[in-house]
C-alpha cells in the first residue's frame, strides 16, 4: 500500500516523495509537473545509494526488463481483472526496477503485468504518461547478483486466497452498499461472476467447511446453490458419509421440483405455471431452470387433461380418466371395444371410456378410446347378446355363429387379437412401402368418403392402438423387442429440438429412406386390431405382408390351450397325431389334454417325426 511504501522509504533515509495520486484520468493536482521534476531529481541523487530505495516514478520512465522471468503472457481475463483493479484501486504493490539505462529509462524487473496495464491505461486516456507509481529501485549489485531470483520470487511466492474467502469478500462488498455492476467493473469481471460468488457465499457453512477441508469438490458446492440453506443442511445430513455425485445431490436438493425441460413442465407451460403462482428458480452455474412446485404443476396438468376428457364424454363416452406417467401395461385389465367399419357403436360407447396419458416423448398426450372397466363388462356382454338375438342383424348373427364354432370365448378372442396386432404392427413397420400405401389410403378415405361408412385400416387420429391380453402378457411376444429395436434404430434427433419450426425443418432434411422408416413406424403404431377376419380393411393389409405369426409368439397352456374346448384341442392335433391319439385324448380331462398339446407345441416333443414337428411349429389359433 502507498503508506507502507512511504514508511519504508523513510527507513532507508531516502527522500520521501508524495503519495501516488488517484490514477483515474483527470484526478491529478495542478502541481503534477512540479512533483515529477522533484521525483526525477531525487532519483539522480539515489542512483549511487548502496541499498535499494522506495520512490515513485512516472509511467513514461518505465520499460520492461529483459531479465523478467515471466515470458508467457497471462490470460486475457486475468489481464482485464488487473486492469480494472488498477483503475479502481491504484497500484497496490510497488514495482521492482533496475537502475536507469542508457536511454534514461528504468527497466521493470518485477511487475511486468502491472506495467503493461498501466501503459494500456495511458493509451486509453485513463491515466497520464507522467502519472507516478511506487517502485523499489535496486542497486546495480543486486541486479547483477539476484535479478533472476528476485523476478522469480515476485512471480512464484504467492499464496492465492481460498475460494471461500473470495466468495465472502465479494458478498461483503455488495452487502455494504456497492452495486453488483460497480464491483464487477472494479475487478474486471462480469456481473454474473459477482452474482455467482455471492450465491456461493450463501451455501450452508457445513458444506463450505467440507469444501475447505477438501472433502467435496467445487462442483458439489455449486450444486448446493440451487436450494435453500435449510434444504442444503437437510440433504447434507441425509447424505452422511456416503459419497454422492453431482446428479444425486441435484436430485435430492430438488426432489420437489421439475426441470423446465421435463415433459410435465412442457405440457403445462412455464407461463401458465407462473400465472398460477408457481416459483421458478435457475442455476447460476448451468442452464438448468426449475419449476419448484411439482404438486402445483401436476394439478395444472390434471386440469388440462380433465378439460380434454370432458370433451370426450360429451361425444358419448361414459367416462374419461388420465395418467400423468406412462406405463408399459397401462391398459392392462381393460376390455376393448371393437371398431365396426372404423367407427364405435354409440350404445357400446355409453359403457366404455377413454384414458388420456401424458407421454415423455412424441405427442404430449396419448388417448386410448373404447376401454371397458371390469364392472361394465357384464353390461356390455348383455348389450352385445341382445344385438345378436335381433333377427334384423342377420349378418352379425352369422359372424357370431362362425366364431362360436371355433370354441373360443369372447375374452380369448380379445387376447388373441392383442397378440396378433403386435405382430402385425412389426410386420407393417418392416414394410415401408405397404405402410405408406396404408397411411395414404386411410387419409384418402377420410378425405373423399363419408367417414361414417369409409372403412380405414388405421386409427387415423395417430394414437397408439396397442391392446393388452388379460391372461399372460405381450412380453413373451418377440414382436415387442423387435419393435423397440426398430425405434432405437431411428434418427429421432429432430424430436428433441426446442421449436416446432426446427423440428419440422430437421424432419424434412432426413433422407428419403429414413423418413420412410419413421412414417412406417408411426403408421404401424396406429394399426387397428383384428382377429378371425373381424376387420376387413385390416385383413386386406395383412394379406399383403405375408406374416409368419409363429415366428413371433407361441400359444401356451395358460394363454390358449386351457381356454378352449376339449374337442377344439383334439381337432388341432389330430391331423398329424392320428385317430388312435384322438380316441385316447377324448378320455382325458381338458386340463391334462391342454398340457399335452402345449408340450407338443412348446416342449421337447420326443417321438415326433419331422413332419409332426413342422406342423406344431406352425400351429396357431384359428383366426390368425
Amino acid at each position: 500500500m502507498t503508506n507502507s511504501i512511504q514508511a519504508q522509504a523513510t527507513h532507508t533515509k531516502a527522500t520521501t516523495l508524495p503519495a501516488s495520486p488517484k490514477t483515474q484520468a483527470g484526478s491529478h493536482k495542478p502541481d503534477i509537473a512540479q512533483k515529477s521534476a522533484t521525483a526525477a531529481n531525487a532519483v539522480v541523487a539515489l542512483a549511487s545509494t548502496a541499498k535499494p530505495v522506495l520512490l515513485q516514478l512516472q509511467i513514461n520512465q518505465l520499460v520492461l526488463s529483459e531479465k523478467n522471468v515471466r515470458k508467457e503472457n497471462a490470460s486475457k481475463a486475468d489481464d482485464e481483472q488487473l486492469y480494472a483493479s488498477i483503475l479502481a484501486h491504484d497500484i497496490l504493490q510497488n514495482l521492482i526496477v533496475e537502475p536507469m539505462n542508457a536511454q534514461g529509462l528504468y527497466p521493470v524487473l518485477g511487475g511486468g503485468r502491472r506495467l503493461r496495464q498501466l501503459i494500456k491505461a495511458v493509451k486509453n486516456n485513463k491515466l497520464k504518461p507522467k502519472t507516478l507509481v511506487p517502485v523499489k529501485l535496486l542497486t546495480a549489485e543486486d541486479v547483477a547478483n539476484y535479478a533472476t531470483e528476485l523476478s522469480m520470487t515476485e512471480n512464484f511466492t504467492r499464496a492465492k486466497m481460498h475460494p471461500v474467502d473470495e466468495f465472502h469478500a465479494f458478498a461483503d462488498m455488495v452487502n455494504k452498499g456497492a452495486s453488483i455492476a460497480d464491483v464487477a467493473a472494479r475487478f474486471g469481471v462480469t456481473a454474473k461472476f459477482v452474482q455467482q460468488r455471492m450465491k456461493l457465499s450463501m451455501v450452508a457453512p457445513v458444506v463450505l467447511d467440507a469444501y475447505k477441508a477438501g472433502n467435496v469438490s467445487l462442483d458439489v458446492v455449486m450444486i448446493f446453490t440451487i436450494a435453500s440453506v435449510e434444504k442444503q443442511v437437510e440433504v447434507w445430513e441425509l447424505a452422511g458419509d456416503r459419497r454422492y455425485n453431482e446428479n444425486q445431490f441435484r436430485n435430492m436438493l430438488k426432489d420437489a421440483a421439475v426441470n423446465a425441460d421435463h415433459y410435465l413442465a412442457q405440457f403445462v407451460g412455464q407461463e401458465e405455471y407462473e400465472k398460477a403462482g408457481g416459483v421458478v428458480t435457475s442455476d447460476l452455474f448451468s442452464d438448468e431452470v426449475y419449476l419448484d412446485d411439482k404438486a402445483l404443476l401436476e394439478s395444472l396438468a390434471i386440469a388440462k387433461l380433465e378439460l380434454e376428457g370432458a370433451k370426450l364424454v360429451m361425444q358419448g363416452w361414459k367416462w374419461a380418466d388420465y395418467k400423468l406417467v406412462s406405463e408399459y401395461d397401462e391398459l392392462a385389465g381393460f376390455g376393448r371395444l371393437t371398431l365396426k367399419e372404423g367407427e364405435y357403436d354409440p350404445a357400446e360407447m355409453a359403457l366404455a371410456g377413454c384414458l388420456l396419458v401424458l407421454k415423455s416423448y412424441g405427442e404430449p398426450v396419448s388417448i386410448y378410446m373404447g376401454l371397458v372397466h371390469k364392472d361394465d363388462k357384464k353390461a356390455l356382454a348383455q348389450l352385445q347378446a341382445s344385438v345378436q338375438s335381433d333377427p334384423l342383424n342377420v349378418g352379425d348373427v352369422k359372424k357370431i355363429e362362425e366364431k362360436d364354432t371355433s370354441g373360443y370365448s369372447a375374452a380369448l378372442n380379445d387376447d388373441l387379437r392383442a397378440q396378433r396386432l403386435i405382430i402385425a404392427k412389426h410386420a407393417l413397420m418392416s414394410a415401408p412401402s405397404v405402410a405408406l400405401d396404408t397411411l395414404h389410403f386411410s387419409v384418402c378415405v377420410s378425405a373423399f368418403t363419408d367417414s361414417r361408412y369409409g372403412s380405414r385400416p388405421l386409427h387415423i387420429s395417430v394414437n397408439d392402438t396397442t391392446c393388452h391380453p388379460k391372461t399372460g402378457s405381450l412380453t413373451d411376444n418377440k414382436a415387442v423387442q423387435l419393435i423397440e429395436g426398430v425405434k432405437a434404430s431411428l434418427n429421432l434427433a429432430w424430436v428433441g429440438l426446442p421449436t416446432v419450426a426446427e423440428r419440422f425443418n430437421a424432419f424434412c432434411a432426413l433422407d428419403v429412406k429414413e423418413k420412410e422408416k419413421q412414417v412406417a413406424y408411426a403408421t404401424a403404431s396406429m394399426f387397428e386390431a383384428s382377429i378371425d377376419n373381424s376387420h376387413q380393411a385390416v385383413e386386406a393389409v395383412i394379406s399383403t405382408l405375408d406374416v409368419k405369426w409363429s415366428n413371433y409368439w407361441r400359444p401356451t397352456a395358460e394363454t390358449f390351450f386351457k381356454r378352449v374346448s376339449l374337442s377344439c384341442l383334439i381337432d388341432m392335433a389330430q391331423p398329424v397325431m392320428g385317430e388312435q391319439w384322438a380316441l385316447q385324448a377324448a378320455a382325458l380331462k381338458k386340463k391334462d389334454l391342454a398340457n399335452q398339446v402345449d408340450s407338443l407345441v412348446n416342449g421337447e416333443r420326443k417321438g415326433l417325426d419331422d413332419a409332426q414337428k413342422a406342423y406344431f411349429d406352425a400351429l396357431m389359433p384359428a383366426g390368425f
